[in-house]
């Protein structure tokens, strides 16, 4: 049996954790054994992890803790086979734990693609910078698409048994459903108008400002539409998400919903998918709403 731990940045409500979960969920048990690290909390995914009998490790890192968590990690990850890390914070963390301490194979998991400046943070960017110089010493590295194969060749990365692998997706899960789009709508008083949503979390990646800016476009036609935002802090206490919707005046034409546990059904209720992204390497988001047979605007 294969010993593998895989060490991400943290658990919540992204892409990339979403993928590892599924990836854990639906693996061999009987030819891989899994342990997760966690840089953070357990956020979202943690007790779902457990629940499917993989020990998760949370290390709530910060400044001060630094050193004493890649001690942690190496006693962890002693007797494993590989380190299979995830977004670049882990993929450097995980680099000096698998190279530097113990030896392992290591394979880092890339599932960005935009990496230009105005839609990155400038610690991430440094980041990615030092994982650069560090890439011709992985292993392996994955990505989940083409073009985030491309742009970080284009940056330096290493060529080296480079993979590309692509998000799956459980299309026994996300699927149009009629009756929840009938339950839906009558929750959230939905009648005649168009219905659009998006979902992801409230990040710069995302370019939401973009999003607000074309539905005033809308409003300014007389389109009846309702607007329904759906992800982590896309909620009514997130005050600059309030703030720009009431710059437009278009507090009767959105609706927040925040983090919920019923995509596939919120899914089934829109008429239309919309993405703003200033960047998505494959987005889970997009592959999810086609799949429930909505037209998407990306």
């Amino acid at each position: 049996m294969t010993k593998i731990v895989h060490i991400i940045t943290g658990l919540g409500s992204g892409g990339a954790e979403n993928m590892l979960y599924k990836l854990l969920k639906h693996s061999n048990k009987d030819k891989f054994n899994y342990r997760v690290i966690s840089l953070m909390d357990e956020g979202i995914y943690g007790s779902k992890i457990e629940d499917l009998g993989i020990k998760v490790y949370c290390l709530n890192i910060n400044k001060k803790s630094i050193f004493s968590s890649l001690i942690k990690a190496k006693n962890i990850c002693k007797n494993t086979d590989i380190i299979s890390t995830w977004l670049y914070h882990a993929d450097l963390f995980g680099f000096v734990v698998a190279k530097l301490f113990l030896r392992k194979k290591l394979i880092w998991n890339i599932r960005h693609s935009n990496l230009e400046k105005d839609a990155n943070k400038s610690s991430t960017l440094k980041i990615v910078k030092l994982n650069t110089i560090l890439s011709k010493y992985v292993d392996c590295i994955t990505y989940n698409s083409n073009e985030a194969l491309k742009n970080h060749l284009k940056i330096g990365f290493a060529n080296k048994n480079s993979k590309v692998i692509p998000n799956g997706f459980e299309l026994d899960k996300f699927k149009y459903n009629v009756g929840a789009r009938m339950r839906i709508r009558k929750e959230l008083g939905l009648n005649n108008e168009k219905v659009i949503i998006t979902i992801g979390r409230w990040d710069i990646q995302k370019d939401y400002y973009t999003l607000i800016k074309a539905l005033n476009e809308l409003k300014k036609q007389d389109v009846k539409f309702k607007m329904v935002m759906v992800g982590t802090n896309l909620d009514y206490s997130n005050n600059e998400l309030v703030m720009l919707i009431n710059k437009f005046d278009l507090k009767d034409k959105i609706i927040l919903l925040g983090r919920r546990n019923d995509i596939p059904e919120l899914l089934s209720a829109a008429d239309i998918y919309v993405s703003s992204s200033l960047g998505e390497s494959f987005s889970n988001a997009i592959g999810e709403a086609m799949a429930c047979e909505l037209p998407c605007i990306v």
